[in-house]
């Protein structure tokens, strides 16, 4: 929480003078139907789930309800001003309900000051501008009745001085739309009905006298501390002094500085001081305190959280404010000087752990006098930040500190305790003993939450930790210290060795669930407003102080965020079989994650408990596997054919995984991603593609490498290749006549500089596998063109690896090719020949006996002349996105289409046979075929033009000197498609040939 400055004396008089007004205000009596629910908001979200807005309504329910500290009202809009915890604001409340312009309009707020000519030489405005928008109005239900509340703090940074009440002569407000002009306006507006009143201190007063010698002595450890910039103790450091408490008489004390940083130091007067009384005496009830300057611990904050801390049964100190002087003995005299209101702060006795209702035990830190000496090197050297010593300041080295030492080693049953105690924390410094172990987890917990929701992170630092020992329980329990409290958080702090521990973040979770409840926040302010104030009243007549409490407000909804994210986990499906579900979930929090189990999307729950629930630990990931119930096949019906059965990746959408961060109460249903990362082939994987690229030409004996040449030769002769061969870029590669290569055991030949194979009739390159286990021919990437002459591939499948495959038993991708006097025969895959984004001619080559489709070129430019595709499996030609040449193709016996064309592509030529089969020649998809002198016998289909994909648009074929014989049917040409026979349309007959093609009634079935 930030401090927000007053700017004079006299303006926090006045505020002050307000907030005794509004002291009548606060006692918030409230009817229990109205207070905030404990589980829900009106909106029926949980908590956790809702945004906490609970200052804003108590700063004005009672000021509505008692109709006080209205300024301004008439049948739109009241206006209230008031002043809590020391921020003034002004209140824009409306009943029943909210137009939209009501809602959405900005609002002005103008001030005028009573001696503008001031403000005119500030700015050219004689008013203070305090526009605002508030898209959020709070709404309150009073006594049956709706309001609806905006409000605008009464404070300008530059110009707070002219918003003193006493200075202000009236204000215009109202709504407004830029361009558009008013919506609603309130003018000369005052603000009335606020009497102030003379406000005198109420705190208690200490003196604290000392000699002058004694004063010179604090007086130059303070000088040198400034100059060191830290404050480090000596031995020496007490003086002998009095202390006298209100008309008390005084009472024998030792006195020292205190403090680490010299902000303690910093004032003029007012000086940070630990006191020792003499034994068996007390100064409200403590023995052995501290006096500072209340900005050191960030004024009323500390006071509050202390009595938070306490109210919840942790140990906490005893915190004041007091109003202290200093008499200074000098021979004859006596000088007293006003160190106005410090704060008085308990120190670590044995009086505190009785105060806080807890068997005398032992009180211990870690010592922090090394950190401070190292600090104290360091400036004085005038090193850097970075230079300081790593090992002098970890808490893992520092010593352990016990307070009251003497009295504790010499009492037997006292030192017992010390040494458990000690064991219990160098167990946990060491990783030997979990923090649950050591703790009582219940107040640790409590301590942590209520840290981190009043901003007082600060006391979790390592070398402000402090622990009593319980006799009783034999635990470790916090005690606040320095919480520094008030500040908007800017990430959630943990208790030092807490990492690890799933039982104290559950606890955590639970504490941090109860404390952000806004009628937590709400009984807060119940129960200390009325003191607050009080205390701002006596404080502020001094010190400029303000505090402002909506910072709980913000606290609860950060930690909200943190212990109910928007997205916990990542769930992908690693596997499915008849019984278990193997799913592989990411934590994305920085909190565990429960793991209940599968629902399906209706909220039916799917899978079998589990015999104890899985958690998965912040930001990592766990495979899973949910035994799923005998009934699941049945959760999966479908509507269509009335059978359940779950199907692979449909009904994947409607699994659900049922999850909760560790020791929250919202459980969430989030979806399964059908495909993911599977982790234990990942690594593989990776390996596999590597590899892929990495040239092993010199593990084979038939291939001869020049590498200062940069020549790679395959050489002539019967070779096996039982493992893939990769040929890296830049080489030229050449493989000899007679050169034959026997692929098995998976084997591809693999070719990333381009391969010239130049055969002959009589001796010829062959690749080929005996026993059917080899794959293929992968060239790829090579910029210049490579060579096949009389070269035979026969009974070849596609190239595979672990992460990859292809779909032609020879491929070439990106790698020009020229093609002649070849055969591609009898290969096992989609293609006997994939061509690639490339340039390609081929001649006089044959194709025979293809598995599937003979030829296929996807975005290539190209020729083929003089060559035959005989028994295809599928298409004897198939090209898409690609440009063709044609002339002397036969083309026989394709199982589908003899040539097709598809995606744009462009397919010119001449002298084309087609015999046999099922379709002669097809064009869709933008696609255009213009052939001439073409004969089509036996087929079943002679021609068809059309549309299949929705994001292309017709065919077109355009064919002089056709013949056709005995075809069952000549033409199926769809509407909005073309075929032109010698330049004259042959008459379309559907609008959908797709209802008749691939296996319908014509060609083969693409299943």
């Amino acid at each position: 929480m930030q401090i927000k400055k007053v700017k004079n004396s006299r303006n926090r008089i006045l505020a002050a003078s307000l907030v005794l007004v509004s002291l009548l205000l606060v006692g918030l009596i409230v009817k229990k139907n109205e207070a905030p629910n404990k589980n829900s908001n009106a909106k029926g979200k949980l908590d956790i789930e809702a945004p906490t807005t609970v200052v804003g309504k108590y700063s004005i329910y009672d000021m509505i309800k008692n109709d006080v500290n209205k300024v301004h009202s008439d049948s739109i809009i009241s206006l209230y001003f008031n002043t809590s915890f020391g921020v003034p604001k002004l209140y824009y409340v409306y009943k029943d309900s909210l137009t939209y312009k009501e809602r959405t309009d900005r609002f002005f707020l103008h001030v005028y000051p009573k001696e503008p000519n001031t403000l005119l030489t500030l700015q050219k405005h004689n008013f203070v501008n305090l526009d605002f928008s508030d898209p959020n109005p709070i709404e309150l239900n009073i006594d049956g009745d709706k309001f609806f509340m905006f409000k605008r703090v009464f404070i300008h940074e530059e110009l707070g001085d002219f918003l003193a009440l006493d200075n202000i002569d009236f204000i215009n407000t109202g709504r407004y739309v830029g361009g558009q002009g008013r919506s609603y306006e309130a003018s000369g507006v005052k603000l009335k009905n606020l009497t102030p009143i003379n406000i005198t201190n109420s705190l208690e007063k200490l003196t604290i006298s000392l000699s002058q010698k004694n004063y010179d002595k604090i007086k130059q450890r303070r000088d040198e501390a400034l100059k060191s910039r830290v404050l480090v103790k000596k031995d020496d450091d007490f003086v002998k002094a009095g202390v006298a408490f209100n008309n008390s008489e005084g009472i024998k004390a030792a006195l020292r500085l205190k403090g680490d940083w010299t902000d303690h130091l910093n004032d003029e007067k007012k000086w940070s001081y630990r006191i020792i009384l003499e034994e068996d005496k007390s100064v409200m009830g403590m023995n052995k305190f501290s006096i500072q300057h209340p900005k050191v611990r960030n004024y009323e904050w500390e006071w509050l959280f202390h009595k938070i801390i306490k109210q919840n049964d942790i140990i906490g100190l005893r915190y004041d404010f007091l109003n202290v002087f200093l008499e200074i003995d000098d021979k004859d005299s006596t000088k007293t000087k006003s160190l106005g209101i410090m704060a008085i702060e308990e120190s670590f006795t044995k009086r505190l752990v009785e105060n806080n209702k807890r068997r005398e035990g032992i009180i211990l830190s870690f010592e922090e006098s090394q950190i401070w000496d190292d600090r104290k090197k360091q400036f004085d050297l005038m090193l850097e930040e970075d230079s300081r010593s790593a090992v002098l300041q970890s808490i893992q080295n520092a010593p352990l500190k016990l307070f009251e030492e003497t009295k504790v080693l010499a009492d037997p049953k006292l030192s017992k305790q010390f040494r458990t105690a000690q064991n219990l924390l160098e167990g946990l410094r060491h990783k030997k003993l979990k923090i649950t172990e050591v703790f009582d987890v219940d107040k640790l917990t409590t301590f942590v939450a209520l840290s981190n929701l009043f901003g007082g992170q600060h006391g979790l630092i390592d070398h402000n930790l402090k622990f009593y020992f319980n006799p009783i329980t034999n635990k470790l329990e916090p005690i606040a210290f320095d919480s520094h409290s008030g500040f908007k958080i800017r990430q959630f702090v943990d208790y030092p060795f807490s990492e690890g521990d799933d039982l104290y973040t559950q606890k955590l979770n639970e504490k941090l669930e109860l404390f952000t409840r806004p009628d937590f926040i709400y009984g807060v302010l119940k129960d200390f407003g009325e003191e607050l104030n009080r205390l701002f009243a006596d404080l502020s007549i001094e010190l400029k102080t303000m505090v402002d409490p909506a910072i709980l407000d913000y606290n609860s909804n950060f930690i909200k965020k943190r212990i109910n994210p928007s997205n916990t986990i990542v769930s992908n499906l690693l596997d499915y079989r008849p019984g278990t579900i193997q799913v592989a979930i990411a934590n994305l929090s920085d909190l565990p994650v429960e793991i209940y189990g599968i629902d399906h999307s209706n909220g039916r729950s799917l899978s079998a408990p589990f015999q104890s629930n899985p958690v998965i630990p912040p930001n990592q990931k766990r495979i899973i596997s949910f035994p799923l119930k005998d009934a699941f096949e049945n959760a999966f019906v479908s509507k269509k054919n009335k059978k359940g059965g779950f199907r692979f990746p449909k009904d994947v959408k409607k699994l659900k995984i049922k999850h909760k961060l560790l020791g929250t109460s919202l459980v969430k249903a989030d979806a399964i991603i059908p495909f993911g990362l599977d982790d234990r082939s990942f690594t593989q994987n990776v390996v596999d593609y590597k590899n892929s690229f990495v040239g092993n030409c010199g593990d084979f004996p038939f291939i001869k490498v020049m590498e200062d040449q940069k020549k790679i030769v395959l050489q002539r002769g019967e070779h096996t290749l039982s493992e893939t061969l990769v040929i890296p870029k830049n080489y030229n590669v050449t493989i000899e006549d007679g050169f034959s290569l026997d692929l098995v055991n998976g084997a591809s030949f693999i070719s990333n500089s381009p391969i010239i194979c130049r055969g002959s009739k009589t001796s010829p390159i062959r690749f080929f596998s005996t026993n059917s286990s080899g794959a293929g021919i992968f060239v790829s990437g090579t910029g210049e063109k490579s060579v096949l002459n009389h070269c035979y591939f026969t009974n070849l499948s596609n190239p595979t690896s672990p992460i990859w495959e292809l779909s032609g038993a020879v491929n070439f991708h990106e790698a020009p090719v020229e093609i002649t006097n070849s055969v591609f025969e009898k290969n096992r895959c989609e293609d006997a020949l994939n061509i690639i984004r490339s340039n390609f001619t081929m001649d006089s080559s044959f194709f025979k006996e293809t598995f599937s489709d003979a030829f296929d070129g996807d975005f290539v430019v190209g020729s083929i002349t003089n060559c035959q595709f005989l028994n295809s499996g599928n298409d004897g030609i198939d090209v898409s996105g690609s440009n063709l040449e044609l002339d002397n193709i036969h083309i026989g016996n394709s199982s589908d289409k003899a040539l097709s064309a598809g995606e744009s592509s462009v397919v010119t030529g001449s002298n084309i046979n087609v015999e046999g089969g099922e379709i002669g020649i097809v064009s869709k998809d933008l696609s255009s075929i213009s052939l001439s002198s073409v004969k089509i016998m036996n087929t079943k289909l002679g021609l068809s033009s059309f549309q299949k994909k929705s994001e292309y648009g017709t065919g077109h074929i355009s064919v002089t000197g056709l013949t056709l014989i005995n075809c069952q049917l000549d033409y199926l040409i769809e509407n909005g498609s073309e075929l032109l026979v010698d330049a004259v349309p042959v008459e379309t007959v559907t609008n959908s040939v797709l209802d008749q093609m691939y296996g319908k009634e014509y060609g083969k079935s693409s299943k």
